[in-house]
């Protein structure tokens, strides 16, 4: 059974939540209402082809050339899974996708943003650079959540998570196929409070983070559907240590204590604020249910954002009053990824966690120079080493996948 998440609590689903574009009369764009199951999308005509923003710019040509509304249909959605950790998430998303005809993006790892295009991992520096330099990941956090650099790790993690969800918008707007993610930007907060709460992290550290949410986040189309997975604390604290994943069963941080409050401030706090502008639905799944139910419990949603003004703000990101604010969106996220959270990181003297001193500025320059006299191929973007790629001069766009990476060279902070 679905729950729904409203003002009184947890209640039976009625099952409403909108859809993509709602446009003014008279526009040419396809009015579209239910996410729709495979079985229900048999014999469809096929889209026309995806554009391919991962190598080309949207631009003006392509605004009166490229046939967007016509890739849009009834799964053009967003749809985000939460949960604790270990809950299930990446094999749910993995079927729902399927179910549903969409993309999965899972979760985003350190890796994306650490290791380059030819496997180096910049992680391996960290031996020869101050603690203020240094490549953070999660196992940073794991083996020491009282450390240094939890605050570094818990900001990369939020940046991470929107990029990954820019990505996924991009992909909606230039293709029309929906996607399917782990986790968003909104969610990202129960880590942090979480670290706040059980001593992790400083109550300056956890106003920087609530700076970083501020300055970024409204800038992205918040989305269609939350689904909550639903899964006592006892349980996935015994999933952590039966999967044994490299730092986590033996982990200070992954305490009874934290994963409590993860789940109260997931209960308390975030899904309560997911349900004022996305529908919410909240499953059990300490035993994993049935897809087949969750794709019937979807396919009933209202998704025209005109048709539920009275609830508020819900679904309003998506209400566009003309075709051309779509195409404004669409070039937002397809061309100015790294625009969107260039400011996202601010300069707070009172946060020395976020802090680089010049004396450690100077060590990393140093330790990559020397880097570099090695591999002088590091020094350029992937495709633009003039020694070993081909085009370099009529090259006008870095890799999609690059447009909004903080670069490797400058771990995320401020001198």
């Amino acid at each position: 059974m679905a729950l729904v998440l409203s003002k009184g609590g947890l209640k039976a689903s009625s099952g409403f939540f909108g859809g993509l574009c709602k446009v003014a009369k008279g526009s040419q764009v396809t009015q579209v209402a239910f996410i729709t199951g495979k079985k229900l999308r048999e014999n469809r005509p096929p889209r026309p082809p995806p554009f391919d923003y991962r190598n080309k710019n949207y631009g003006q040509w392509h605004v009166w050339t490229d046939p967007m509304e016509k890739r849009f249909d009834d799964n053009s959605k967003v749809i985000v899974v939460d949960g604790l950790p270990a809950a299930g998430k990446f094999e749910f998303c993995k079927k729902l996708a399927d179910e549903l005809e969409m993309c999965h993006y899972p979760a985003v790892t350190f890796d994306d943003l650490h290791v380059d295009p030819h496997d180096f991992d910049y992680r391996t520096l960290n031996s020869k650079l101050p603690i203020d330099c240094q490549y953070v990941d999660i196992n940073t956090f794991l083996r020491d959540p009282k450390g240094f650099n939890s605050t570094s790790v818990q900001v990369h993690q939020y940046l991470l998570r929107c990029m990954t969800y820019i990505d996924a918008l991009a992909h909606v707007l230039n293709t029309g196929e929906g996607v399917v993610l782990e986790r968003s930007p909104w969610s990202d907060r129960v880590f942090a409070k979480a670290m706040e709460t059980c001593g992790y992290i400083p109550r300056r550290c956890m106003d920087y983070y609530q700076s970083c949410n501020a300055i970024s986040l409204y800038r992205l189309l918040r989305p269609h559907v939350c689904i909550y997975l639903d899964v006592p604390v006892e349980t996935v604290k015994a999933r952590i240590e039966k999967r044994c994943r490299p730092g986590e069963h033996d982990s200070p941080a992954l305490t009874m204590q934290y994963l409590k409050e993860l789940d109260r401030i997931y209960k308390e706090m975030v899904l309560p604020d997911v349900s004022k502008h996305a529908h919410l639905l909240v499953y059990d799944w300490e035993n994993e249910g049935y897809m087949d139910d969750v794709v019937d419990d979807i396919e009933v949603l209202e998704c025209d954002p005109e048709n539920i003004l009275d609830h508020g703000e819900k679904l309003q990101d998506w209400h566009f009053a003309t075709v051309d604010q779509i195409r404004a969106a669409r070039t937002s996220f397809t061309n100015h990824k790294y625009q969107l959270l260039q400011g996202a990181i601010p300069c707070r003297w009172d946060v020395p966690e976020m802090l680089r001193s010049p004396q450690s500025s100077f060590k990393h320059y140093l330790t990559l120079e020397e880097l570099y006299e090695d591999e002088p191929g590091k020094r350029f973007s992937h495709g633009f080493d003039p020694t070993k790629d081909e085009g370099v001069l009529w090259k006008s766009k870095d890799r999609y996948e690059d447009s909004a990476r903080p670069s490797r060279r400058f771990p995320l902070r401020r001198t």
